[in-house]
């Protein structure tokens, strides 16, 4: 009796990660099929959508669009989310609750609201299809995460390092770079990737306010509802290979920095 909960919770385990992983094994071998259509299993196979792929033009133009839109607003929102998490954890302010709640209130609001308010904020300012606006309202969506990872990482580092900086000379800008940085950048880099990961793969705010200059979640559901290209399957593989190794390069980070702290404590 004692040994059936973890038989049971091994079996449903598995179920779930052969659930999760199932678009994944389907999607792989149908990116080097070689059919006109997309077929499983595929008859044939070879490279042939990877080099449509790579040499379409306007698929690799949304591409681009999508990669600097996406790196801008990680850039920016893991900036914003540091200087926060810090005044929120380490400032005294008043409306400290109110301001968490503020900050976490984008990641609540459901994100068709967010998009149509965006529209309309767009056509009044006469800024539908800029990359910029779309930069911003990617990096207030990505700022919640980042403000809770760093906030996060922000509590388990001893405040009391950054004082012996200070009492040593340094000022508080030296002080914070030279005893809470260090600790605090894998948290940091994790909620960069996380947050391009969220402006990379977002739809419907970028359906809403780029017009015609897609982004490439974007012309991925276009092409799925009007054509429904084979061209589809090697993008999704690719996408879900760079997710894999930025999201193992984040728990490489996020191991090393548990083992800093604990040679820490030991010490």
């Amino acid at each position: 009796m004692t040994r059936r909960p973890g038989i049971f919770l091994t079996a449903y385990f598995w179920i779930v990660i052969a659930y999760l992983l199932m678009p994944v094994l389907i999607i792989v071998p149908l990116s080097f099929g070689r059919q006109e259509f997309m077929h499983f299993p595929p008859r044939s196979f070879g490279l042939r959508w990877y080099v449509e792929y790579f040499s379409s033009t306007p698929w690799l133009e949304s591409t681009f669009r999508s990669l600097r839109i996406a790196l801008s607003s990680c850039l920016l929102s893991t900036f914003l989310g540091c200087l926060g998490s810090i005044a929120l954890e380490r400032g005294r302010m008043p409306w400290r609750g109110f301001l968490s709640g503020m900050f976490a209130s984008p990641a609540i609001v459901p994100q068709i609201v967010f998009a149509l308010a965006l529209f309309i904020a767009a056509v009044a300012l006469g800024m539908t299809g800029e990359e910029l606006l779309l930069i911003v309202a990617h990096s207030v969506l990505g700022l919640p995460f980042t403000i809770l990872i760093i906030s996060s990482a922000l509590r388990q580092i001893d405040p009391t390092l950054e004082r012996a900086a200070r009492i040593m000379g340094a000022g508080p800008v030296r002080g914070f770079f030279a005893a809470t940085f260090p600790s605090l950048t894998p948290s940091i880099v994790s909620a960069a990737i996380f947050v391009f990961f969220i402006s990379f793969d977002e739809l419907i705010v970028a359906l809403f306010v780029m017009g015609d200059k897609q982004t490439l979640p974007v012309r991925i559901w276009t092409d799925l509802r009007f054509e429904l290209s084979p061209v589809i399957a090697p993008i999704s593989t690719l996408m879900v290979a760079f997710t894999v190794i930025a999201m193992g390069i984040a728990e490489f980070l996020r191991r090393k920095a548990v083992q800093q702290k604990s040679q820490m404590g030991k010490s």
